[in-house]
């Protein structure tokens, strides 16, 4: 009986405690992601826990939207609606579209949001008093430099071929940007052809199965990200030619780090979502307590590029041990650690 007694003393202390804890919580942060089933989307949900996990005024929902606009406007509307004044938020949105949208209805509201990766055109933090920084990896950056590294493992001349991403995004096209940029500084590197494989990993298989037998001679393939690259890994195994072509992706996923490892891909970008979700919910946490003063800022300092890494055969296990192992650890107080640059007005 007396046994009995103390677990139930437990269990109400432990409810009590849990019941503080919730009270305790002054603010309320919603992490707005596509999903958390896509890899990528579920390393920047965690970045959003980071942040919230290092706040004792803070607790957290995930809003999922799995890319549907309206579905996540309505989650951020019911967020409000729950928390009013005390929510904010951190938004990878659904689309481009979306993010004058979501804008507008935090500005109504009172509370502040930080929007990552899309944005709409002529939609600035500037113009906003809630809208307190964009903040996206510079994407023109993450192309030139993986196809850089891939031109110097070439020794400068060659042949390429390129998978771009999906027609009509920021970030295929800007990516692609990059690639052009570093192949006009390689006069003997030739491009032998370019397919818009849309992201897929199957386009990108297929893509490369033509390419080898039309272009036997091809040295490597640069893809715009990890998926496509994984696609033309899968075709040059079949050839037996895995590791004799160069590939190039981007994003830092985990098959990306285990292909490195085993000498199938060259390089990939680490776009860290831990860091780029993170550093958003801690900017707006920060306009929402005060700490900053968004329409008091230097507005070129509230569009914001993001640190990424370039990940290769020199430093993959470093990085999948903080990435995909484990999870980084960052001062979130520190808002000028995720700033690699300032993004054109």
């Amino acid at each position: 009986m007396k046994k009995l007694l103390s677990l139930l003393l437990v269990s109400i202390l432990l409810v009590s405690m849990f019941a503080t804890a919730l009270a305790e919580a002054e603010w309320h942060l919603g992490i707005c992601v596509h999903s958390v089933d896509n890899e990528f989307w579920a390393q920047e949900a965690e970045g959003g826990k980071l942040f919230a996990d290092s706040k004792a005024d803070v607790d957290y929902q995930v809003l999922t939207c799995d890319g549907d606009d309206n579905k996540q406007l309505q989650g951020i509307k019911d967020f409000i609606a729950q928390y009013g004044e005390k929510a904010f938020f951190v938004v990878d949105p659904s689309s481009a579209a979306n993010t004058a949208n979501i804008v507008e209805v935090a500005q109504e509201a009172g509370c502040y949001v930080s929007i990552l990766w899309h944005r709409a055109e002529g939609l600035k933090p500037a113009d906003y008093d809630h809208f307190v920084v964009h903040m996206t990896p510079d994407d023109v950056v993450a192309g030139y430099n993986t196809a850089k590294y891939i031109f110097e493992k070439m020794g400068g001349k060659g042949k390429v071929c390129a998978l771009y991403g999906r027609q009509g995004e920021d970030s295929a096209a800007n990516r692609y940007k990059g690639f052009e940029k570093a192949l006009a500084e390689y006069p003997e590197i030739e491009m032998l052809d370019m397919q818009v494989a849309s992201w897929s990993q199957e386009e990108g298989m297929n893509y490369t199965q033509t390419w080898l037998s039309k272009f036997p001679e091809v040295n490597a393939v640069w893809a715009a990200n990890d998926t496509m690259a994984l696609g033309a890994i899968e075709a040059l195994k079949r050839e037996g030619k895995n590791g004799k072509v160069f590939v190039a992706g981007c994003d830092g996923i985990k098959a990306a780090y285990e292909a490195i490892e085993a000498g199938d891909m060259l390089c990939t970008i680490a776009n860290n979502g831990y860091l780029i979700m993170g550093y958003g919910a801690a900017y707006a946490y920060a306009a929402a307590t005060g700490k900053i003063v968004p329409k008091d800022m230097d507005p070129k300092s509230r569009m914001i590029h993001t640190q990424t890494v370039l990940v290769t055969d020199q430093n993959v296990a470093e990085y999948k041990a903080m990435f995909i192992d484990g999870k980084p650890e960052y001062n979130f107080d520190d808002l000028e650690f995720p700033v690699l640059s300032y993004q054109e007005q």
